[in-house]
């Protein structure tokens, strides 16, 4: 069994236990944040089940996502520029970093260029760190009714990031988060809100216990990144 293999096992029996702690028993996809590890360890992930991969930098989703043909879903979650949204279109399946209005706007222009609705996630700033991007949790109702107007775009669901503090300290974070969330389902057509991103290695068993239906895990998975 290889290191990658090993700690996929690990990781996913600790998600199956934080769903089985939560009042809502979710299902929770895995995204395996690739972020500056090499292809072939993507490669040994997808070998071992993982079917959705992360990437936080354009450049390095669209080299991977060139590299081969590997049968995953390619999620963006790093902020994003505007001058980088047609690239990021062209190879992304879920862009989870919908920070801004501006920015929703540009993804469905260049969405419709080339004829695709992009599926987007609304990335708010809960905590309302001053080093955090997002939107402000406040402008959630005006920021959903602008998103509907966008062509190009599909809003499927909320992304967050919490403070990098002792897990059980995100928790405040994690919750709000879903409260919002579930405020967006009503503001949607019915069945299109279904995904709530949030928690990362270091407190992804605290988003799980509060509703997370979408981790996104690196290093607990691949081992510490050789920053580049």
């Amino acid at each position: 069994m290889s290191e990658i293999e090993s700690n996929l096992n690990a990781v996913r029996s600790r998600i199956e236990a934080a769903r089985g702690r939560s009042p809502w028993h979710q299902a929770v996809t895995l995204v395996a944040v690739t972020k500056f590890h090499p292809y072939a360890a993507m490669e040994e992930a997808v070998r071992c089940g993982v079917t959705d991969v992360g990437e936080n930098r354009v450049q390095e989703m669209e080299k991977k996502f060139r590299m081969g043909t590997l049968p995953v879903r390619w999620h963006l979650q790093g902020h994003l520029q505007k001058n980088k949204v047609k690239k990021a279109v062209a190879a992304a399946d879920l862009i989870q970093s919908g920070d801004s209005p501006e920015l929703l706007a540009e993804i469905g222009r260049r969405a419709s260029e080339i004829g695709k609705r992009q599926d987007v996630l609304l990335e708010f700033n809960i905590s309302g760190e001053a080093t955090k991007y997002g939107l402000a949790p406040e402008d959630l109702n005006a920021v959903c009714a602008a998103a509907q107007a966008i062509p190009g775009i599909a809003v499927r669901g909320l992304m967050c990031m919490a403070p990098n503090e002792a897990p059980e300290l995100t928790r405040p974070v994690f919750r709000r988060a879903r409260g919002m969330w579930e405020r967006m389902k009503t503001l949607f057509p019915e069945g299109q809100i279904s995904v709530l991103s949030m928690g990362m290695t270091n407190d992804f068993e605290v988003a799980v216990e509060e509703g997370a239906t979408m981790v996104r895990i690196g290093t607990a998975i691949f081992g510490p990144r050789e920053y580049k």
